[in-house]
């Protein structure tokens, strides 16, 4: 979402008299001293005040107020005399001057009674409005409070329907939610508004590419990026094209909870089958255990060894990724054995733990989790060799900084022993109303993550070092 500026009037003294006649069609910008502006049809001044004409109505205000009075680009509209000394009227570029995010509810609950009580200064104090309220939705959003990004979206287009950042800002939140239909109703009308926007045709190619529909987001992504080439957008579409490149002729196919693609001529329908049989029943295991049940089908992409590498740029000792989508190189088996299946659980708890934090989850804790419901165990090689670790360190408090794969497993299986595994899915939850990771841990366990490293190392070394 893109950052919104807002100018606030508060506190200009408005006094209404009744509507003139004469009005131009041009209109000079009248800049207040608190920041904000009022576009004048006429004005003119008169002792103390400053009379400005428009078509509904005259509106005056203070001289004091005025700051200065910048031209209409065709010239100057006002009538009248000059503005007095001290009074620039230099035309300038516009400028609007952002709330501090502590002062946005206010603000906004004072630009509402302004536009109740000046209805002849309705329209600019609506516009304004909806500045602060798209203010109001990106913090909302970058706080991953959605319901409250959702709310401030909505009221802004209820007063502006086309306004570009409220689209874009309600189809962004829509996507992160996973709510992909109501997603494209909304960028279909900004589409049509703002048919240039490179933002939204970015969005576009997000739920394009969510849908497995590679070819629109491909189209939708490089619109943008002539539009407005950006660095991060060209690496999508790069890595986009070698996935089209590898995936060209896939086979398509849907159960109630998944999009399935593989190769057909490598991948034969009996392994179809049986994968999509065993996620449907592993779907169902994991939703319980999780608390959450997906909004969108989780696409499954099956690919032969050599493929899955080209498509990925996985080095080869990686058995599956999770980006979104889940990509596994079984393609090619002649039936599901025991390490496909754990290989497909791994990567299917990924999407429920991404999920569920809204893809907010570290590295370690997406991995502790993923082996764990793989079925892995720490073995006590591994466990002893991790108690030895601990045990040589001069600084505790280091412990547990860096990432491999048995020491994730080990702290999950620790946390999950001492509290339950209904406790590390409340941090979860956590998560995903906008908690980092060691505010969820605090909040849902009651203990900061470094005492629960410490107390992880303690454990070990009285189970494996006594």
């Amino acid at each position: 979402m893109t950052r919104i500026l807002f100018a606030s009037i508060a506190g200009a003294l408005f006094i209404l008299f009744p509507a003139g006649t004469g009005t131009s069609l041009l209109a000079d910008t009248i800049h207040l001293r608190n920041g904000g502006f009022i576009e004048a049809e006429n004005w003119r001044y008169e002792d103390d005040l400053l009379v400005v004409r428009q078509k509904g109505g005259t509106i005056v205000v203070p001289r004091q107020e005025v700051v200065r009075i910048d031209p209409s680009p065709a010239g100057r509209s006002g009538s009248g005399t000059a503005a007095p000394a001290g009074t620039p009227q230099a035309a300038e570029p516009r400028r609007t001057v952002p709330v501090p995010d502590r002062d946005l509810a206010r603000v906004a609950e004072e630009v509402r009674r302004q536009i109740r009580e000046y209805p002849l200064a309705r329209v600019q104090n609506t516009r304004r409005l909806v500045s602060l309220l798209n203010q109001m939705a990106a913090v909302a959003y970058r706080e991953r409070r959605y319901d409250d990004a959702l709310a401030a979206l909505r009221e802004a287009l209820s007063l502006a329907p086309h306004d570009h950042d409220a689209q874009e800002g309600l189809a962004a939140t829509h996507l992160v939610l996973g709510q992909d239909r109501q997603a494209r109703v909304v960028l279909d009308q900004a589409i049509l508004d703002h048919p240039e926007s490179p933002d939204l045709l970015a969005l576009m190619g997000e739920l394009f590419y969510s849908q497995e529909k590679p070819e629109e987001a491909l189209a939708a992504w490089q619109k943008a990026q002539a539009l407005r080439p950006e660095p991060a957008l060209r690496n999508r579409i790069q890595k986009l094209q070698r996935e089209l490149s590898v995936e060209n002729g896939y086979r398509r196919s849907e159960a109630f909870h998944f999009t399935l693609k593989y190769d057909g001529a490598r991948t034969g329908a009996d392994l179809e089958t049986a994968i999509l049989d065993y996620l449907e029943g592993e779907y169902w295991n994991l939703a319980r255990r999780f608390d959450y049940d997906p909004p969108q089908p989780i696409v499954i992409i099956v690919y032969p060894q050599r493929q899955f590498h080209e498509a990925t740029l996985a080095e080869a000792n990686v058995a599956g990724l999770y980006d979104g989508k889940i990509r596994v190189p079984i393609g090619g088996l002649r039936q599901l054995h025991d390490e496909a299946r754990r290989v497909l659980l791994h990567e299917l708890s990924h999407a429920f733990v991404a999920g569920k934090t809204r893809s907010t989850a570290p590295r370690w804790l997406q991995e502790g989790i993923a082996q764990m419901v793989e079925g892995l165990s720490t073995r006590a090689g591994t466990g002893e060799a991790l108690a030895r670790a601990y045990r040589g360190l001069a600084d505790k408090s280091r412990w547990g900084r860096e990432f491999s794969y048995p020491a994730a497993l080990s702290f999950v299986e620790f946390v999950v022993e001492r509290e339950g595994f209904y406790r590390l899915v409340d941090v979860l939850e956590e998560m995903g109303r906008g908690a980092d990771v060691e505010t969820a841990f605090r909040t849902a366990i009651r203990s900061d993550l470094v005492e629960l490293y410490e107390a992880w190392g303690r454990a070990l070394e009285l189970r494996h070092l006594q």
